[in-house]
């Protein structure tokens, strides 16, 4: 018989938090921080040194335990908010869809202009990823904008989320003179983009640029190394893409009169 895995450390903790905290019909239920240390004692495990990198693992990195999820009625799911410095919430919403590439879009080729030296030199997935939308100029082409990268891993807080991190912030212009900040988020290995990573994006962004139209970008890798970018917005307390889009990069000699053609017909009339 196959003894059923034991939870780990950080899930035991986080599992305490809800119980000790949880009553019948809750759907919204705040917590700090330091109520960590306590489940870590009552439960007789070692305190864990970074206390913010469990709820940082459960809103970013793992699906939520399923012995919390398990109280969620049908249709629903608890996620872990930020609501201040130190300071989080598990809400009760619906359950969410996952964001990942469609298998059955177009695939765009562009010629590849990522600098050898950068393809060889970069860090991980996540890192070789921003190195080739920001080379590429892949949001610009995506967005339909001049996109400048302002900052790579901005850490903040705000007012009602507490610490915010995004991966790259970009700045950008169109052809009508509109300004537009752009969160961009990375995905690779085990993260997962979820609802709380689009909305503290939002929250950032109006909070330290409230001139600007805010427009959320995901990018990740996909199937046969292209690369898929997703503009994302909230609605209802879900996630939805309000456009997707998947390119390949490739040597220019790969790109033939076909694909041209092909990229020719599918264009936007006002492009033209």
């Amino acid at each position: 018989m196959t003894k059923s895995k034991e939870p780990n450390k950080y899930e035991q903790i986080l599992c305490w938090v809800f119980d000790k905290h949880h009553s019948a019909g809750a759907k919204k239920i705040p917590w700090d921080r330091e109520v960590l240390n306590d489940a870590a004692d009552a439960l007789k495990l070692p305190r864990v040194k970074n206390l913010g990198d469990i709820p940082y693992t459960y809103r970013f990195r793992r699906d939520m335990p399923a012995a919390i999820n398990a109280t969620a009625p049908s249709g629903t799911e608890w996620i872990i908010r930020g609501a201040g410095i130190g300071k989080y919430r598990f809400d009760l919403i619906p359950q969410q869809v996952p964001i990942v590439p469609n298998p059955l879009l177009a695939v765009t080729k562009i010629p590849d202009a990522t600098p050898e030296i950068i393809a060889a030199s970069a860090l991980g997935d996540e890192q070789a990823l921003l190195a080739k939308v920001r080379y590429n100029r892949l949001i610009d082409i995506f967005l339909g904008v001049t996109a400048y990268s302002l900052q790579n891993h901005l850490r903040t807080t705000t007012a009602e989320i507490g610490q915010v991190e995004v991966d790259e912030i970009y700045v950008a212009v169109d052809r009508y003179g509109r300004q537009f900040v752009l969160p961009v988020q990375a995905k690779g290995g085990n993260d997962r983009l979820g609802i709380t990573q689009v909305e503290q994006d939002m929250a950032a962004a109006a909070e330290k640029w409230p001139e600007m139209i805010c427009r959320n970008v995901s990018v990740q890798f996909a199937r046969g190394g292209l690369i898929a970018l997703f503009d994302l917005t909230v609605q209802d307390d879900r996630v939805v893409i309000r456009r997707e889009a998947h390119y390949k990069l490739v040597p220019s000699s790969d790109i033939s009169h076909q694909d041209l053609a092909s990229y020719q017909l599918a264009a936007d009339p006002d492009d033209a």
